[in-house]
């Protein structure tokens, strides 16, 4: 199942979270020392494995400024008009570069610091460069973009949701290593699942944000040449890999697309987990090697499974409209032969939250008082769930 990459697809509600749950269950029951990280873009998964996993929440996140690339921090600063503010891209390049170096010192390593480097710099360096920068120019019809990007950065660094990346404190410090053994389980320390809850990243930079994920989750591989194997299960894949290129952030999709076609060699294995994947990258979904497909009832996301899969499941898929909950039609390197097959029932302890409301519980007996009205204004406002 691992040696290559996986897919579970299907509509929504008919089990694919139980389905990955169990399928993640199966896996640390035999193997103590497993490295997985889940992307969880619903705060699902906390509750499946509890004691099991690392969970790192929205306010307790740690992906500072300097883990981005020049892309991806573009893309957090300026977004859909990053490509025509050349000026300001420019001005963005040489402080990060001038900052990056100056943190280093005179180290030996300094001297192969490029923009894309993952070393810490201050951004108050940034801000008294800037200042010094804009005193120096004459033609005070140049200061334009200089101030677009200081008073961008002033407003990120303001912005409460975005103090996982761009934190208030002075002091910073390069914690890179912390930062990989939290997410990537280096030790395991028994917590052998690292969940990432994306549930509070904010909707504009939640690609980014998965981008850097993938991209560090690659380069950590690459770099650790096979020793520390990971399983990356990316939750809802078809909203960070969209078939379209005119949706998302196109680097988020070529960092999954990376992953998918050249993660293998450096002992990386995708779990791609989708309810419509005729809108997820084709360069994801067919490097999957293995594909567990739930009840489906689109005829075009039929099709499109038709074209995935081998002819000789054919006859297999034509009760993909009609199956039942927890039911999937299996086939690829994972499974002996294609086959029709129902998950067992997990635990109700092992089970993600992602079950349907009961409308008939809740409107025949629920809470309506103003009480409650103010929990949910508080948890709105605080961004907490």
């Amino acid at each position: 199942l691992l040696g290559k990459h996986f897919a579970v697809i299907g509509t929504t509600g008919t089990g694919k979270s139980c389905a990955v749950s169990l399928i993640l269950h199966a896996i640390i029951a035999n193997h103590n020392n497993a490295h997985i990280v889940v992307l969880d873009p619903h705060a699902e998964y906390a509750n499946a494995f509890r004691d099991k996993a690392e969970c790192i929440e929205p306010d307790d996140l740690a992906l500072p400024h300097w883990l981005f690339n020049f892309e991806e921090i573009t893309e957090i600063m300026f977004g859909v008009e990053a490509t025509s503010m050349v000026a300001e891209m420019t001005i963005l390049r040489d402080l990060i570069q001038k900052c990056k170096i100056r943190f280093m010192g005179i180290s030996e390593e300094a001297r192969t610091v490029t923009v894309d480097t993952p070393v810490p710099y201050k951004l108050g360096d940034m801000m008294r460069l800037l200042d010094q920068t804009m005193g120096r120019l004459e033609n005070r019809n140049d200061l334009s973009p200089y101030q677009r990007v200081k008073s961008r950065l002033m407003a990120l660094q303001s912005d409460t949701r975005f103090s996982f990346m761009f934190p208030s404190t002075v002091v910073v410090r390069d914690n890179l290593a912390e930062i990989l053994a939290r997410i990537f389980r280096v030790p395991v320390d028994g917590k052998p699942i690292s969940i990432l809850n994306l549930s509070g990243v904010p909707s504009e930079v939640l690609n980014v944000v998965v981008s850097v994920l993938c991209r560090m989750t690659f380069d950590f591989a690459l770099w650790s040449e096979q020793q520390v194997p990971l399983l990356l299960v990316c939750e809802e894949a078809h909203r960070y890999a969209p078939a379209s290129t005119t949706e998302g952030f196109e680097p988020t999709k070529r960092a999954l697309a990376k992953l998918a076609k050249e993660g293998r060699k450096y002992g990386i294995s995708l779990g791609v987990i989708s309810q419509r994947p005729s809108e997820l990258a084709t360069s994801v979904l067919s490097q999957c090697n293995t594909l567990f497909a739930l009840r489906m009832t689109s005829e075009h996301d039929q099709d499109y499974l038709r074209a995935a899969m081998s002819e000789a499941t054919g006859g297999l898929l034509e009760s993909l409209p009609s199956i039942g909950n927890g039911e999937a039609i299996a086939v690829g390197e994972g499974v002996a032969v294609p086959m029709r097959m129902v998950f067992n029932m997990l635990e109700e302890e092992k089970r993600p939250r992602s079950g349907t409301a009961k409308f008939s519980d809740a409107w025949r007996e629920g809470d309506n008082s103003q009480k409650a009205l103010e929990a949910v204004v508080a948890r709105w406002r605080q961004q907490r769930r």
